[in-house]
């Protein structure tokens, strides 16, 4: 079973994609900012990280940043998953190591579909 970690200071937010992806049996952790997520990495290996960019404490960028260098989660996919349409912050992110920059609200089919394919990628590389 895939394990997913979703970052996302609302409650909301969270219980929202973690409803959309039990559909598929991926096992769920959920965290509230970038520290929280990095505490909750310690104890637990996760095939896939979908973060917001704007969060308290540590962001989005940061969480990237720390995630990629760290030898455990350097390929790891990462989806940030925000509001923002700034074509700054998307490059940022991207340049910090996203492999996906989705908008708010996302249908669930296409976060679904988006989640299996860069599941399937790091299978296959």
């Amino acid at each position: 079973m895939k394990k997913i970690l979703i970052v996302d200071d609302s409650s909301t937010i969270r219980k929202l994609i973690n409803y959309i992806l039990r559909k598929k049996d991926y096992q769920i952790t959920e965290a509230e900012d970038g520290i929280d997520a990095l505490e909750k990495l310690i104890n637990t290996k996760v095939d896939l990280v979908i973060a917001d960019l704007n969060m308290p404490n540590m962001d989005g960028i940061e969480l990237v940043k720390s995630l990629r260098n760290n030898f455990y989660y350097i390929d790891t996919p990462i989806i940030m998953l925000t509001t923002t349409r700034d074509e700054n912050l998307r490059k940022t992110a991207y340049d910090a190591g996203v492999n996906l920059f989705l908008n708010k609200p996302i249908q669930p089919n296409i976060l679904l579909y988006k989640v299996e394919s860069l599941l399937e990628e790091k299978k296959n590389v």
